[in-house]
């Protein structure tokens, strides 16, 4: 199931606007531009939208990272879940708290209430993409009509909790600032059996990651001989001591997976950096080692 954006409830501080030196002071709550750009990147999070939310990262970030590689890693939603999610998205209640600038950078406490995906799980069908899809146009109705209900009667399950982000100025406009070049790299690999009659390649072969991402990368597979293949991986992370920090959340190689001669499969992977990853930590080698069980 997909993980949606929960955040944590951190303690607000009060700081003195004259303890601060020039240029650099706590604003006022208001709905200033950084916070508008932060309202609509979040509810962009929310429903899965990617491709638009990577419009509002700083260019920093995004020359060590393509819209592509953005989008696939983190896996939008398709079809009707995507409907879904967009009408959950305008429920988000988005508040400033503070404010501190800092010339070009900005620090912005927001307080945030977000409808809890997971406890309307029962209602979306485990965010299952296929099945939302396939129900008939009039229970997919009903279903959005729940939501809005629910809503309305304040019956909705919410998530509160601050957060503080930074934002970038650049030029006329605040853009998101992700930091990933602080982020550890990840690169993937993989080992296939001499004879084995199978090809396999990561369809990327490295990401950046900070510590709470979650993403999630594929294999391609393809049985190149005459005859059924059953493969499975053991999982292989480089430097050995480092593997528990990297947290393999979800595989579809780590149990036997049959092939048909010629066939070919993108299977997915889903990680996440554990936040306690040591620091001075800065690449991580993930190897696939294929085994074929026939």
């Amino acid at each position: 199931m997909p993980r949606f954006l929960k955040q944590s409830v951190l303690l607000v501080l009060t700081v003195a606007i004259l303890a601060l030196p020039i240029l650099f002071w706590i604003t006022a709550p208001s709905r200033s531009e950084p916070v508008e750009v932060l309202t609509k990147y979040l509810k962009l999070l929310y429903a899965r939208d990617f491709g638009r939310a990577y419009q509002l990262i700083s260019a920093a970030d995004r020359e060590l990272k393509t819209r592509n590689d953005y989008v696939r890693e983190r896996g939008p939603f398709d079809g009707f879940a995507s409907a879904v999610a967009r009408r959950l998205s305008g429920f988000i209640e988005i508040q400033p708290v503070t404010q501190r600038i800092d010339g070009a950078q900005n620090r912005v406490r927001l307080a945030l209430r977000l409808p809890d995906a997971e406890a309307l799980s029962d209602l979306v069908l485990d965010w299952d993409e296929n099945r939302l899809k396939a129900l008939p146009q009039s229970e997919q109705r009903r279903i959005l009509a729940t939501l809005d209900r629910l809503a309305r009667e304040d019956k909705l399950p919410m998530i509160e909790g601050e957060e503080e982000f930074v934002l970038l100025r650049e030029g006329s406009k605040w853009k998101v600032f992700l930091d990933w070049a602080a982020g550890v790299q990840v690169k993937f690999g993989t080992t296939l059996p001499a004879g084995g009659g199978l090809f396999a390649q990561p369809t990327i072969k490295e990401t950046i990651a900070r510590s709470g991402d979650l993403f999630t990368i594929g294999f391609k597979v393809k049985n190149t001989g005459a005859g059924e293949v059953v493969t499975r991986i053991v999982h292989r992370v480089e430097p050995k001591e480092m593997a528990e920090y990297l947290d393999l959340v979800e595989c579809a190689l780590l149990l036997p997976v049959r092939l048909q001669p010629r066939e070919e499969q993108i299977y997915k992977s889903t990680y996440v950096v554990r936040g306690d990853l040591p620091d001075g930590i800065k690449s991580l080698n993930v190897t696939y080692e294929f085994k074929v069980e026939n």
